[in-house]
């Protein structure tokens, strides 16, 4: 499985961290092979990545939060929209609004969106419920929410990063 290990390592150097070592990713919840998430935390963030291809380590959604720089979305599931400023998080039947950074090269092949990883965030990240993304008209999900241990780390440990004492980590 050293592949998810890349992909959260690719997410950690897209937040400007550096990484600790990486913990094991989240095992499969179907059988080995299948689409899973995968989890990974540094000295100074923490990454929740959607692998849907395990054969080629494929992320088309990972979330990264980092100390003190809220919540970033990289999304391999979308092209760059000139026009588009916005990437539409959801859990559920919330919805929550990053700001989406566009590139100017035409060949782009991900969308990064940017946030604060405010409690209601954090807790409907936690809630168990599917997760899905929308920019402009491309949309990707829902997919099954990450297992309960991955969404209460990720969110507990972001909001660590995210406070005042988060230095305390």
């Amino acid at each position: 499985m050293r592949g998810p290990a890349l992909i959260v390592l690719a997410g950690l150097a897209l937040a400007g961290c550096q990484p600790a070592p990486v913990a094991a990713p989240a095992p499969a919840s179907k059988a080995s092979g299948a689409a899973h998430w995968a989890f990974g935390i540094g000295k100074n963030s923490v990454e929740m990545a959607w692998i849907a291809d395990p054969a080629t380590a494929e992320a088309p959604i990972s979330l990264v939060c980092a100390r003190g720089d809220g919540l970033m979305v990289v999304a391999r599931a979308f092209r760059p929209v000139g026009s588009e400023e916005r990437l539409t998080l959801g859990a559920g039947d919330d919805a929550f609004a990053l700001v989406a950074t566009n590139v100017a090269d035409p060949e782009a092949t991900l969308v990064r969106a940017t946030g604060p990883a405010d409690d209601a965030l954090l807790t409907a990240l936690a809630s168990g419920r599917p997760i899905s993304a929308s920019y402009g008209a491309q949309r990707y999900g829902p997919i099954a929410a990450p297992p309960q241990a991955l969404r209460r780390a990720f969110a507990d440990t972001c909001r660590k990063l995210n406070t005042s004492r988060g230095d305390q980590v």
